[in-house]
């Protein structure tokens, strides 16, 4: 019988066992451990979706690749959307150290702007296989709102990495709404770029879509 991700497997043993320490050491181990045997099986599913696609692609099939049964791939993720959830997350989470890492001089939407851009320039995944999943993600109805999802989940985040940039706190309406406005820019340049000719850079669409932006929310007397 075939089990899919979402489906508690029948029978499996748990190769990945509990590490529990007394020590903060050990336990941050643990955690390190447990990260990378994540991310191992979120890089391994995504590839498959990719090339056998979303609905073809089993439980079994991502354990086999990463020599883990399917019950321990389970408890990581319980739903193929998570895996597909896991590639946004760790993105946005990259945008947010960037942004913070630009000079405090910058005006907020330059700032977002080229913390794209670097998010961009150091993603370790092909360009081509990042144009794959967007049309995947696009194709599939129930994952369309995976994107958006994310944002909403990353807003406040954001929010309160443009909040000093700002001069407002982050939970205040004008920060939330160009935190959303940013994201909903990307969102939108990423769809429409996976839809352009290979080899199109992406740098120009960002630039053009956060100058839109700047003229907005994040627009002189922000």
């Amino acid at each position: 019988m075939t089990t899919r991700i979402g489906e508690a497997p029948a029978s499996g043993s748990l190769e990945v066992a509990s590490e529990v320490g007394d020590g903060g050491a050990e336990r941050t181990r643990a955690e390190r451990r447990r990260a990378r045997i994540r991310a191992t099986i979120a890089d391994a599913a995504l590839r498959m979706f990719m090339s056998r696609g979303y609905d073809a692609t089993t439980v079994e099939d991502v354990a086999a690749a990463v020599d883990l049964s399917p019950r321990t791939v389970f408890r990581y993720f319980p739903f193929k959307e998570d895996m597909l959830r896991e590639a946004v997350h760790f993105e946005l989470t990259e945008l947010i150290a960037a942004l913070r890492d630009r000079p405090a001089h910058e005006h907020p939407a330059d700032a977002l702007g080229r913390a794209m851009v670097h998010m961009w320039s150091n993603m370790e995944k092909d360009p081509e296989e990042v144009r794959t999943l967007l049309r995947l993600i696009s194709e599939l109805p129930r994952m369309r709102g995976l994107l958006v999802e994310a944002s909403r989940s990353g807003q406040y985040a954001l929010a309160e990495a443009l909040a000093p940039r700002l001069g407002r706190p982050a939970a205040d309406l004008s920060t939330q709404v160009a935190a959303g406005c940013a994201l909903a820019a990307l969102n939108i340049v990423l769809e429409a770029w996976a839809t352009m000719p290979t080899g199109t850079d992406l740098t120009p669409l960002i630039d053009d879509a956060m100058a839109a932006v700047k003229a907005g929310p994040l627009g002189p007397g922000c």
